[in-house]
């Protein structure tokens, strides 16, 4: 039984295993035969049992410390003194235990009468699991559909692939801009400190710009050379067919995703999502340090932390190794969104669209973060499990301080190839102001 919960986990993709292992028929027997020569010695070392198997056998294979540690807690479910007493079932609805029959045919029939579709609590998952698994399945065989369209329009009045696809880039280049500009940028920026260093922000900042003016250049530049071969101007490239292709399916072009930041959406929600990025930086170049930081719109977000660590290191002349972040959540709920339509309007950062706001002497504000497969409970101030049916929510978040953290891994976005590691902890006054979007 505990073979097939951890081999079934895998179809729930990253809520299941963070990275896909191929556990084996022999990882199986030889569980088997270290359970027969543990327990002919006359009484079962549950201790040794659950190390070897948890450890050696299966968690051989588990490269992720998360992935060892919820592959360790599964199988306490299945090796314990528990699971010996009458009545023991390994799910809280009683569907899967271990009967007591003689017979194979016995058993034969009992696992006959298991559901067809496994409830995701018998592999000790939220039932959300299987809404996430079915819009994974749902979303692979779009894919596959739209995959399978031939390029070409038929004769009929609607608009040819040549003009869609041209009426696209056309928008593209009318929405994003050409590129960011530093010559009006905020003079505090760059102002240094008694040991002739700019801030870490700022550098931070720079970096920032550096890469989006890269991934801009590109946009535009295949834009153009996509119109013109359109037109009949310029040969239509290998690259330029896939942009072509890519245009026409509502997906980015793997010439800029491979240039751009992680993220998995379509073609039109990225551009949007580039122009809200684009917005976040401009607005930071031309009027100083936002009062709270947009985490999700940085192209390289490891170093914005390290930057705000940096920060503090030098303020206390600490040790950067020593510092870690605390968080603390705030009676605040700030959409992006809302806060472009504001740049758009005034030209300028207006300290009114972040809320009622003191920013802190040590440490940032940010917003921009999401829970997966959880909820921050209003009233208890802690993390839980979701709502039935509701896998990602935008929470309200409120001011809490000197709690119990919660270690977890996080993740640039749902696919888990690509992570975020933050150390949370009160080591040190490094201090993250955390309001929930």
């Amino acid at each position: 039984m505990f073979h097939a919960v951890i081999q079934e986990r895998k179809k729930f993709g990253p809520l299941g295993w963070n990275i896909i292992y191929e556990f084996n028929n022999s990882d199986r027997e030889f569980a088997f035969s270290t359970l027969r020569m543990y327990c002919d010695i006359g009484f079962i070392p549950w201790d040794a049992l659950e190390y070897i198997t948890g450890e050696i056998t299966y968690g051989g294979r588990v490269t992720d410390s998360w992935d060892l540690r919820c592959l360790k807690t599964i199988l306490k479910g299945f090796f314990s003194p528990s699971t010996l007493e009458p009545g023991y079932t390994y799910s809280k609805s009683g569907v899967y235990y271990c009967p007591e029959y003689e017979k194979l045919e016995e058993y034969r029939d009992f696992v006959d009468t298991f559901p067809i579709i496994e409830e995701p609590e018998i592999f000790g998952m939220h039932e959300n699991a299987n809404i996430a698994y079915q819009t994974k399945e749902t979303q692979t065989v779009i894919r596959t559909m739209i995959d399978c369209q031939p390029s070409t329009s038929g004769g009929g009045e609607g608009k040819s692939a040549d003009e869609i696809a041209f009426e696209l880039a056309e928008g593209v280049i009318q929405s994003i801009i050409k590129k960011i500009y530093t010559d009006n940028a905020h003079p505090h920026l760059f102002k240094r400190d008694k040991k002739d260093r700019l801030p870490s922000l700022t550098t931070v900042l720079m970096q920032e710009v550096d890469r989006f003016n890269k991934l801009l250049a590109l946009i535009h530049s295949s834009m153009n050379n996509l119109q013109k071969a359109i037109k009949g101007f310029v040969v239509m490239s290998e690259q330029l067919e896939e942009v072509y292709r890519a245009f026409l399916n509502n997906q980015v072009p793997i010439m800029w995703s491979s240039k751009s930041y992680p993220s998995l959406k379509s073609l039109g929600s990225w551009v949007h999502d580039l122009e809200l990025r684009l917005d976040f930086i401009c607005i930071w170049i031309e009027h100083y340090h936002p009062p709270s930081y947009w985490l999700s719109g940085f192209y390289f977000t490891q170093g914005f932390l390290t930057g705000t660590l940096q920060t503090h290191a030098r303020k206390y002349d600490l040790p950067i190794d020593q510092l870690k972040y605390d968080f603390v959540m705030q009676k605040l709920f700030i959409d992006q969104e809302l806060i472009k339509i504001t740049h758009d309007a005034e030209k300028r950062e207006v300290a009114s669209a972040y809320g009622d706001l003191t920013v802190p002497l040590d440490g940032v504000l940010i917003h921009g973060l999401f829970v997966d497969a959880g909820l921050f409970d209003n009233l208890s101030m802690t993390l839980v499990d979701p709502n039935p049916g509701i896998c990602m929510l935008r929470e309200r978040g409120y001011a809490i301080s000197h709690v119990k953290m919660c270690k977890c891994k996080k993740f640039k976005f749902s696919i888990s190839s690509i992570s975020v590691h933050l150390d949370v902890g009160i080591l040190g006054k490094a201090r993250t102001e955390v309001i929930t979007t």
